[in-house]
């Protein structure tokens, strides 16, 4: 018979459970049950507990019909490879049954308690992702809307964990574009969906096995790098005033077979939806096309996509943030928030728009020039690794990814080692009307990304993952490989 704790009799009716309150006392370990254990109890609509030692559900009114059996077993099922297990796994039955209402999980363990995950089976899947965590004496508490399997531990080890484990996961892609980025587009759409299918299995590698907390949710909104040029008429500038002005898009690529006209500007993936749909969706807004301003503004698009409208920061004739307006929901609170900015130019995010004005006195010479010859016309770094830094309470949920005009031996190396290369640094071409290019691939150029390396730098310094590619692989699977390394080890809750 279970035991039902917190009152001096209780009885198992075929139509429910009274609900208790569960308290630990304080100076007594957590009671792990042994493996092999097996309880059952029949709950009603008024919901009820059901607690073997410390192990416990608490089913809320309203949660499940009269008459749901449920078993708790306590299995010998080994964890993944990836995951250090703090309890045995707890298999909770019968799988796949669904809640009207969360239902709270208590599982006791042994372990570090500020490491401490939950982790459960995704809803249809064998991937286990994790699930909020609270600990308390030995306790950890999660809530869940089905059942299946869990056990509590954590995904990382040794020095290298700094928090618990993830599962949602907010990305922002900025896509350059102006007119010389046709082929990364469709490259970087050529590997969405195996970015999607590793994040929601867990699986990097492909090789069937879990590495990583597979996420329960990932969100993904699209921008470009088009932030108009300053309310100057500009050959290339079809809105001088604002371009699309860093809010998500919506539009679909018509050119592209299985397109849709609109989707969602904050497309949303949750556990047991398709994979492949999901990328294919992303992609069909993601390859934007080749219409852009020539003046990329790179990292304005990128804070203000991410910046609220309450912040201090301003933007070009004092406009403010789309987090909380346009861009609202694709920023979540306890997400980690990664950004992927694919361009083959560096930034032009100008703190004085007349640097774009063709007339303009204060900068004169060569437009194509104007951004590298006057530096003191763009906004300082600081503003950008500030704003992106201040999206996250903790800096370690925030990963900052470029794929950029890096030399491809200089491709995942650290922003110290890509700015020292002689080819990083700026130089006109004896042309006088470009810059000389940092790498080339099949005729395509790309120019030094000095200040989004530079931005990186600085969040990385402050606690944020970076992952630093090169725009002229043959192919981007090595650049996703480099930028899932990163999200998926901020998902496991490592530092490193």
């Amino acid at each position: 018979m279970p035991l039902f704790r917190d009152s001096l009799l209780f009885s198992v009716l075929l139509l429910g459970t009274v609900a208790c309150t569960t308290t630990h006392p304080l100076d007594e370990d957590p009671i792990i049950p042994d493996v092999g254990t097996i309880e059952s109890a029949v709950f009603g609509s008024e919901g009820g507990t059901l607690a073997v030692g410390d192990l416990a559900v608490v089913i809320p009114s309203g949660a499940v019909p009269d008459g749901t059996e449920v078993t708790v077993t306590v299995s010998e099922e080994e964890t993944p490879n990836g995951f250090t297990a703090y309890s045995p796994v707890i298999r909770y039955e019968p799988e796949g049954l669904v809640f009207e209402r969360p239902v709270q999980i208590e599982i006791p363990f042994e372990g570090d308690p500020d490491v401490a995950t939950v982790f459960l089976t995704l809803e249809g899947q064998e991937a286990y992702g994790a699930l909020t965590t609270r600990t308390e004496r030995g306790i950890a508490f999660a809530s869940t809307n089905h059942f299946s399997r869990a056990f509590v531990g954590t995904a990382c080890s040794g020095d290298n964990c700094c928090g618990r484990a993830t599962a949602d996961l907010d990305v922002l892609l900025m896509v350059d574009n102006s007119n010389s980025m046709q082929a990364e587009q469709e490259a970087l759409a050529a590997e969405l969906p195996r970015f999607v299918e590793a994040l929601a299995t867990g699986d990097v590698d492909g090789d069937g096995v879990q590495d990583f907390p597979a996420v329960r949710s990932l969100q993904i909104g699209s921008v470009s790098s088009d932030m108009g040029s300053g309310g100057f008429s500009l050959e290339t500038c079809d809105d001088a005033m604002f371009g699309d002005d860093g809010v998500v898009r919506t539009m679909g690529n018509p050119a592209l077979s299985g397109c849709d006209a609109t989707y969602p500007g904050v497309q949303s993936f949750t556990e047991g939806d398709d994979a492949a749909s999901f990328a294919q969706d992303v992609s069909c807004v993601a390859t934007m096309g080749i219409n852009g301003c020539g003046f990329e503004q790179q990292l304005d698009a990128i804070l203000k996509a991410v910046t609220p409208s309450s912040s201090d920061t301003r933007f070009s004739f004092s406009t403010v943030g789309h987090a909380d307006g346009a861009n609202s929901g694709l920023v979540r609170d306890d997400s980690v928030l990664a950004v992927v900015a694919i361009t083959d130019e560096n930034d032009c995010s100008a703190s004085d728009p007349d640097i774009f004005n063709r007339a303009s006195v204060r900068y004169p010479g060569e437009l194509n020039l104007r951004c590298f010859a006057n530096p003191d016309a763009l906004h300082g770094i600081d503003r950008y690794a500030d704003g992106l830094l201040a999206t996250r309470e903790d800096p370690r949920k925030l990963v900052f990814s470029l794929i950029g005009g890096i030399p491809t031996d200089l491709a995942g190396a650290s922003p110290d080692e890509i700015l020292s290369d002689s080819r990083m640094a700026e130089r006109v071409d004896p042309d006088g009307r470009s810059l000389v290019p940092s790498c080339i691939r099949d005729g395509n150029i790309a120019f030094p990304p000095t200040r989004l390396v530079r931005t990186a730098q600085e969040v990385s310094e402050r606690g944020a993952a970076i992952s630093l590619q090169s725009l002229c692989q043959d192919n981007f699977q090595a650049v996703v490989s480099g930028i899932l390394s990163q999200v998926s080890a901020r998902l496991a809750g490592r530092c490193r």
